[in-house]
């Protein structure tokens, strides 16, 4: 029998829970009414634990949605060669991606100026919502030039990653030539697919890769802030630089439209 204080009998029940993976990151706990149930105890006493927990930095209480538990925030690598579902599959997470949409539209003049076309080109547009172990963490919509990647939607299906389907279109070879980062609060709709409250930051990632120097995605991702941090790799950035000139980067500063520093996360 537990000897003790009823709100650490309560508080010692749900760090086993949130470390036995019972309350998974990021997952809405009962409300306190069916805690004080489960566990036989007042309300009053289940704040109290939750509180306890929410100052240990466990637990995260959100006005009016309910309290959660908090996130470790994902490492995301940002480098030429580095893509989202590798670099989560490269830390041991399962990672999968299901398509939201898919639709040919025609390029607007931010599109084509991006992917180097024509206004009004055909763009293939997939929209997917990707998860880290069944939590989602990224919505991403990607634009392709259709002319230059013909047969791109059939071979992503059952692909689960942009770069395997482009490799069986047969684009192995391509990096990412800038990337942007901005924050901003979700849309109801965004929140809604990410699991996560309208007053918390998402991050949208924007990118544009190329094979060689021809474009072939331009893509704006929106990220749950408090699932991910970045990290940037200089020395790949600049080993990318050098092979694409053939010579070492001088110290002289590049204009180029990346935002860099050692790590951003909120």
């Amino acid at each position: 029998m537990f000897q003790g204080k009823r709100w650490e009998f309560v508080r010692s029940n749900i760090e086993e829970a949130i470390a036995s993976r019972r309350f998974r990151p990021g997952e809405k706990l009962p409300n306190d009414l069916e805690l004080a149930l489960k566990y036989g105890v007042n309300r009053h006493t289940v704040r109290y634990a939750i509180r306890a927990l929410e100052q240990e930095g466990l637990l995260r209480v959100e006005q009016g949605r309910g309290t959660f538990v908090v996130e470790h925030p994902t490492p995301y690598l940002l480098s030429p060669q580095t893509r989202l579902t590798d670099n989560l599959i490269s830390q041991g997470r399962l990672a999968r991606r299901k398509i939201l949409s898919a639709a040919t539209i025609p390029a607007d003049e931010r599109l084509a100026g991006y992917l180097g076309l024509q206004a009004r080109d055909d763009v293939l547009r997939i929209d997917t919502l990707s998860y880290q172990d069944e939590i989602p963490i990224v919505i991403a919509h990607s634009y392709f030039p259709a002319r230059r990647t013909p047969g791109l939607l059939d071979k992503f299906s059952g692909a689960n990653s942009i770069s395997t389907a482009l490799r069986r279109i047969g684009i192995d070879d391509y990096s990412q030539q800038w990337v942007t980062i901005s924050a901003r609060l979700p849309s109801a709709q965004e929140a809604r697919l990410l699991g996560m409250s309208t007053s918390a930051p998402v991050f949208v990632k924007e990118s544009l890769d190329c094979s060689g120097r021809v474009p072939i995605k331009f893509g704006e991702n929106v990220l749950c802030a408090p699932r991910i941090s970045f990290r940037f790799d200089f020395k790949e950035i600049g080993s990318a630089a050098q092979s694409r000139t053939g010579k070492p980067q001088s110290g002289k500063a590049q204009p180029n439209k990346s935002k860099s520093s050692a790590s951003l996360k909120v």
